[in-house]
């Protein structure tokens, strides 16, 4: 059972997450959304905006068996919740989720605290921005505090237990599988094909004939 709670205007959902945590005497399932998320974050510096279109919710999950690719897999969760609705997505190195026309999505930020992931989703089901895609090519009303639930109920019902399945499903929906990437890790810039991922998450790069293993990083396919 989820105990969710919906507010108007936030400035993190992930903050507000924390709040609702700190007041618990009992392990709990807690999920936040809202209509305005104001100081979105993504990874590292990034900022996610919130439109007209945008869902913005956080939960407590329990992490994966192998705990660093529990992004991974909501992002596939996510992936299929959507495409039983008839659209299809891809997946984008480490945390990224692209529409048909290749533009970023939809976003996943995870934080440990205490026995529990803090998982913050920013969703667009459409877009009025060139920057960013939306799952939907038109603007519709929708209502904000079902659709988070929808989604989170999806996600905590569909996680996954088996490792090479999650690993064949990520790697189905991967965008720039075998493709020619340039990954940003701290101050090093690797550039090579992007051939799977590691046991732990990781992208499997090679570079003239030698596999790099990077566990953290800014992806971009290189044309």
């Amino acid at each position: 059972m989820i105990k969710h709670v919906h507010v108007s205007d936030c400035d993190s959902t992930q903050e507000l997450l924390k709040e609702q945590l700190n007041n618990l005497s009992s392990p709990e399932t807690i999920l936040v959304s809202c209509e305005n998320q104001i100081s979105g974050r993504g990874r590292g510096e990034n900022k996610w905006n919130a439109m007209p279109g945008t869902l913005c919710f956080s939960l407590n999950l329990r992490a994966h068996s192998v705990m660093s690719y529990t992004a991974l897999e909501v992002a596939v969760i996510i992936s299929n919740f959507f495409e039983m609705k008839g659209k299809k997505l891809k997946l984008k190195w480490p945390n990224d989720l692209w529409n048909e026309h290749s533009k970023k999505c939809a976003g996943i930020l995870i934080q440990a605290n205490q026995h529990f992931l803090l998982t913050g989703i920013g969703l667009n089901l459409f877009s009025q921005e060139e920057e960013f895609g939306g799952i939907y090519s038109a603007g519709f009303e929708f209502d904000k505090k079902s659709w988070s639930a929808e989604i989170a109920q999806f996600i905590i019902d569909n996680r996954y237990t088996d490792l090479e399945s999650l690993r064949k499903d990520w790697l189905a929906r991967c965008v720039h599988l075998n493709q020619m990437v340039r990954i940003t890790e701290g101050n090093e810039v690797f550039e090579g094909i992007f051939q799977g991922l590691g046991e732990n998450g990781e992208a499997e790069v090679c570079t003239g004939g030698q596999i790099n293993r990077l566990y953290n990083g800014s992806l971009r396919l290189i044309s």
